[in-house]
């Protein structure tokens, strides 16, 4: 995890201004003596605190040996969003839900979705396939009933749904760019 070089934007630009907001809070919490910089000691002690891996081999992700011995604002933004960097723009993604959404209401049959996500291999890029557990923690949020879609109750022909379990994929996607549930004036 590099910081930007001359010339290139940093890793954050592209991501959501409400979740840069909580990365700038997260580094404000972090930053215990307020000095616009996370030591080695600060974020340490902020691990082992959370019960997580505070060993040198664990800091040396964030403090490599060759690299500076603590951690500004712009290299810890930077640093959190280059694993995002490769996520999918939000067209392409809302397009992606999309083709499973049968009848325009928002909903994609959440058993559908999930064998999808789980049978489909990641790219070479990524790493490991997601886990039974994690795909139903990411769905958990964004399942309900299905409500009646924009074809009225002719829904209970479509897939064989009715009204069972739905994933609501546009709350989804208000959520992750930072709109919370139900942006853009859309009733699902």
């Amino acid at each position: 995890m590099s910081s930007p070089t001359k010339g290139t934007a940093p890793n954050y630009t592209h991501i959501p201004p409400a979740l840069l907001r909580s990365m700038r809070e997260s580094f404000e919490v972090l930053d215990t003596t307020s000095s616009n910089a996370i030591s080695r000691t600060d974020l340490a002690s902020v691990l082992e605190q959370l019960g997580l891996d505070a060993s040198p081999q664990s800091l040396a992700t964030f403090f490599p040996p060759s690299g500076p011995q603590s951690l500004t604002l712009a290299r810890f933004l930077d640093m959190l969003a280059e694993p995002m960097k490769h996520l999918s723009e939000k067209d392409e993604l809302t397009a992606a839900f999309a083709a499973f959404d049968v009848d325009d209401s928002g909903q994609i049959d959440v058993a559908e979705l999930r064998d999808a996500v789980l049978r489909t291999a990641p790219d070479a890029t990524s790493a490991a396939r997601l886990s039974d557990r994690e795909v139903d923690n990411i769905l958990a949020e964004f399942t309900g009933r299905r409500a009646f879609g924009a074809k009225g109750v002719s829904g209970k022909d479509l897939n064989g749904g009715g009204r069972g379990e739905v994933f609501r994929y546009r709350d989804f996607m208000a959520t992750i760019s930072g709109a919370g549930h139900g942006a853009d004036g859309v009733a699902v």
